[in-house]
């Protein structure tokens, strides 16, 4: 019975599946490996929020490589709220650095589309494996992330663009057991820098990052206002003129420089 149950062990994965255990259950393991693929990713090629794209391109390393492998064939369907929260935010990311690196080198995402640098090809025609189907940058931000089950106006501070204007690359995946302190984070972060506002206290204008302007709908629809959802995130100065009605709200140029690491 002992030389049995050890000839079995190594068998045990594949009996338990057959047992028929839920797919979230056997998927987890897989999930985990992939997990730890892109956080080593993302430590490795991520600097200041800026992408090494030129290092990713030459290594081409295993670990990014399985990580796209698994978000091809992936089911964030059988994953709680947050668990797909996360999953769809690191999708983005991933499939935007992916993207880049097909026609990499690049100045800009602008330059890329399907029939010679269209600016919405990058994001709405360019078509990306996840989840089982080919899906654009567009459709994941749109009908995933921002479903109705899942929307949640932070989330505009966590995917990331491509460009110097956009919010930075977080050097670690997006986890569901912390994922709202790191939306929180970005948030606070990305309005608070440069990026994310300017004062112009002659002209008594704040000025804050389109991003605040091209999804105004859900920014306001999650604090009643455009003004108090800056509140809620800006601080000194800036916070103060988000309250006062005096101040202008203006809205910066967009820089869609590449964000790599020259």
């Amino acid at each position: 019975m002992r030389a049995l149950a050890l000839y079995l062990r190594p068998l045990l994965p594949v009996l338990l599946a057959l047992a028929g255990l839920p797919a979230s259950v056997r998927s987890q393991p897989a999930g985990d490996a992939a997990h730890g693929q892109y956080a080593s990713v993302l430590d490795r090629y991520v600097d200041g929020g800026l992408v090494r794209y030129g290092l990713l391109f030459t290594e081409n390393p295993p670990d990014w490589r399985r990580y796209l492998e698994w978000l091809e064939s992936a089911q964030p369907e059988s994953m709680s709220v947050d668990e797909r929260r996360a999953f769809w935010i690191n999708a983005y990311n991933a499939r935007v650095i992916a993207g880049v690196l097909e026609r990499y080198p690049i100045d800009s995402v602008r330059d890329v589309g399907m029939f010679g640098g269209r600016f919405r090809g990058f994001f709405g025609r360019r078509e990306h494996p996840v989840a089982g189907k080919l899906r654009t940058l567009d459709e994941i931000e749109k009908e995933m992330l921002f479903a109705p089950q899942l929307r949640d106006p932070r989330i505009h501070f966590a995917v990331n663009c491509a460009a110097l204007s956009c919010p930075k690359l977080r050097s670690e995946p997006y986890e569901a057991s912390r994922l709202d302190t790191q939306l929180d984070f970005q948030a606070r972060t990305f309005l608070n820098g440069p990026e994310g506002h300017r004062i112009d206290p002659t002209a008594r204008v704040l000025r804050v990052s389109r991003i605040l302007d091209w999804y105004r709908e859900d920014f306001e629809r999650s604090a009643g206002s455009l003004r108090e959802y800056l509140v809620r995130y800006l601080t000194g100065e800036a916070a103060a003129a988000a309250r006062d009605p005096a101040w202008k709200i203006e809205f910066l140029d967009y820089d869609w420089s590449l964000n790599d690491v020259r």
